[in-house]
């Protein structure tokens, strides 16, 4: 007859018991799943990243040497259990070491700095592309110009920066010393005498002895006068000679040597061709027409001092 069980009753098993099982009695761990496997090698990931950050702030802070020292500290469990850094880590912090340069590069640079030398025009030159004096031609510089001189030598030129010219010009006529000197700025005697210096000032005995000096193919020179303007009479002035259309060039030379030592000679202004120049206002502008050749400064170059 059937005899139903009671449902709260002990469940007695239908199977005898085995050798193993106890075994079967202790709870069982779970599977683990993907998600499991990847949170513990994120964990890992994470470790092996904080060692590499100390170890890049320890490079920052004390150089190569300290950050070996504080690796090889490091707990053993690191090395063990960390994930090993990957090569892209390993680049971003050799990247912070800094690379001394080579003795031959050092030495290079150093020889570059010394041939590098300041000198000056004792005359108007040519700048030529090569040292040649056939070479093109780039501009040319005025006496007593500051130029960067090189080392660099071929024949008579040498290779020199004038301003924004890179070329050659003739090394014999390239001074070191004083810029006064190197610009051929003298108060050594004219060879011409000294009989137009009658009653002139200082400077203007010196701008008459130095262009002497430089351009010896001017024709004469003019001084003092009684019934001149204020700067003839007063001894200010100086006319340097030439003859018109002919020498045109030759005056535009003295012009521009002049205006280049015009802080050295105290100029007040020059005239040349119906143009003037003054310091105040230093480029060349055109004046009215006085009706003749030497009236308006087509014979000569006119210069005067400042008070």
């Amino acid at each position: 007859m059937y005899e139903p069980r009671r449902v709260l009753g002990p469940i007695e098993a239908d199977i005898a018991p085995t050798p193993h099982a106890e075994a079967f009695t202790k709870p069982r761990r779970a599977a683990l799943t993907w998600r499991d496997h990847l949170g513990q090698r994120a964990g890992l990931g994470l470790v092996a990243l904080a060692a590499v950050a100390t170890s890049g702030a320890v490079i920052l802070g004390g150089g190569p040497a300290s950050a070996a020292v504080d690796l090889a500290s490091a707990p053993a469990t690191l090395e063990r259990d960390a994930a090993p850094l990957s090569r892209s880590a390993d680049r971003a912090v050799a990247t912070l070491q800094v690379r001394p340069l080579s003795s031959s590069k050092l030495a290079e640079a150093t020889e570059d700095l010394v041939a590098l030398t300041p000198l000056f025009t004792t005359a108007e030159l040519n700048v030529r592309a090569e040292a040649s004096e056939d070479a093109e031609l780039l501009g040319s510089v005025n006496a007593g110009t500051k130029v960067i001189a090189t080392s660099t030598i071929e024949g008579k030129y040498r290779k020199v920066t004038a301003g924004k010219l890179d070329g050659w010009v003739l090394a014999t006529s390239l001074a070191d010393g004083a810029a006064d000197e190197a610009a051929g700025i003298t108060m050594a005697k004219c060879s011409r005498g000294s009989g137009v210096e009658a009653k002139l000032r200082a400077d203007t005995i010196r701008i008459y002895r130095s262009v002497c000096a430089l351009f010896p193919g001017v024709n004469s020179y003019g001084g003092w006068r009684a019934g001149g303007r204020q700067f003839h009479k007063n001894g200010r002035a100086l006319d340097i000679m030439l003859t018109p259309g002919k020498e045109s060039a030759l005056g535009w030379r003295i012009a521009k040597y002049l205006i280049a030592n015009a802080k050295a000679f105290n100029i007040d202004h020059v005239i040349f061709e119906q143009k003037i120049w003054t310091p105040g206002t230093p480029h060349w502008r055109g004046m009215a027409d006085r009706g003749g050749t030497t009236a308006n400064h087509y014979d000569h170059v006119h210069v005067a001092i400042r008070g």
